[in-house]
């Protein structure tokens, strides 16, 4: 990896977990990590890392666009580094403008485009030859649901990316999927609906991507899940660090295709009808389990800026650099499984073994995330004021 000194990095979606990691790293190595979003947590909590702050519209108003230009402007980073999904939307569909005075690391407007909308990543996937879901039109689901008398599982969820498994539902007849795709429509726009693939979620399998200015693979860590929120198909609650070059293998494809610049996460399953791996999504954003990339070796925040600035950093940390079978746990996540797994049937004891034992090995992150612990507090108060007001 190139030598780097010390530099003003923008972080451009600061409140998850995967942003306050990368800002601790930066700041440890001596840069200073200026943070910019598109609302605040409760009481202004941020990161210890980040030494200023700044609040952009979101980027569906026509007012963000001149606000990010200004804002790089003002602050001159010497790189700006997109972290969540509106971040690389705002940031990928100015990134002529901001060439000249920043240097970035970001996928293109169009190839962002193509990871935002499911069913046109599917598709493409599809004609790629990357195993894909069986996808359905209404009609064709209803036909297959009415048919196979609740034999059948298919799964609705929004066409565009809303992330944290929002709006995703599991029906088995006619009536569940009419309601299904209405309560879609009225939350999130547009459904697609897809076929189930069976199996609990040891057999999800997450990589998480880096490629540098020529598109080649500059870095990867992959994952087998272990416990997710929700049971049924969602974010990463526990998780085992893999060796899985099927996987990576299984996607460059789609990327080399769209010549994809910057971070970006494959999510698959496999499917135990006849063994192959299928790819549920492609987001072309950084996963809310980057934390675990640093402590499993991967500097991630590091190797993103030597990419935003033009260093030769293919193979800075070359697959796979990460050490496998290590444990990631996300607490917040995993207790909400457990009090699911204790509702489902049985002892709260027994499910509090089930829980300690998946989680064995996996502190680490826990331990991290407590080091600094303003952007937690702020973001369980944010949650529990969504709650209340839901």
């Amino acid at each position: 990896m190139a030598v780097r000194t010390a530099r003003a990095v923008l972080l451009l979606g600061t409140q998850g977990d995967a942003a306050q990691a990368i800002a601790g790293e930066l700041a440890r190595a001596g840069d200073t990590v200026i943070g910019a979003d598109f609302d605040r947590l409760p009481l202004g909590l941020r990161s210890r890392h980040v030494a200023a702050s700044h609040r952009l519209p979101e980027p569906r108003d026509p007012a963000s666009d001149d606000a990010l230009v200004d804002l790089v402007r003002r602050t001159r980073p010497a790189a700006l580094l997109p972290l969540g999904t509106r971040a690389v939307m705002l940031v990928s569909r100015n990134a002529a403008r901001l060439a000249g005075v920043t240097a970035l690391a970001v996928c293109s407007p169009e190839a962002f485009a193509t990871t935002y909308d499911h069913a046109s990543c599917r598709d493409q996937c599809e004609a790629l030859g990357i195993g894909v879901p069986e996808a359905y039109t209404p009609d064709e689901a209803r036909v297959r649901l009415g048919r196979d008398g609740g034999a059948t599982t298919l799964v609705v969820k929004p066409r565009v990316d809303v992330g944290a498994a929002r709006g995703v539902r599991y029906v088995r007849d006619p009536a569940a999927l009419d309601a299904a795709l209405a309560a879609c429509r009225t939350a999130h726009g547009e459904a697609i609906v897809q076929e189930f693939i069976p199996g609990e979620p040891d057999r999800m399998r997450a990589a998480l991507l880096v490629f540098d200015a020529r598109s080649r693979l500059a870095a990867a860590l992959t994952l087998r899940k272990i416990r997710q929120w929700p049971p049924s198909g969602g974010v990463t609650a526990i998780a085992e660090s893999t060796d899985d070059r099927e996987l990576v293998d299984l996607a460059l494809p789609f990327f080399e295709r769209w010549r994809w610049r910057g971070v970006a996460e494959v999510e698959a399953k496999l499917d135990p009808r006849d063994g192959r791996l299928k790819v549920i999504e492609i987001n072309g954003r950084l996963p809310a389990y980057a934390r675990f990339a640093s402590l499993c070796g991967l500097p991630l925040g590091r190797v993103l800026v030597d990419i935003a600035l033009g260093h030769d950093a293919a193979g800075a940390a070359p697959y796979p650099a990460c050490a496998a079978g290590q444990r990631y746990v996300n607490p917040g996540l995993t207790l909400r499984t457990l009090v699911a797994d204790w509702r489902a049937g049985g002892s709260l004891a027994a499910a509090m073994r089930r829980a300690a034992a998946d989680a064995r090995g996996g502190g680490a992150p826990l331990a991290a995330m407590l080091a600094d612990p303003a952007p937690l507090v702020g973001r369980t108060l944010r949650d529990w004021r969504e709650r209340r007001e839901a």
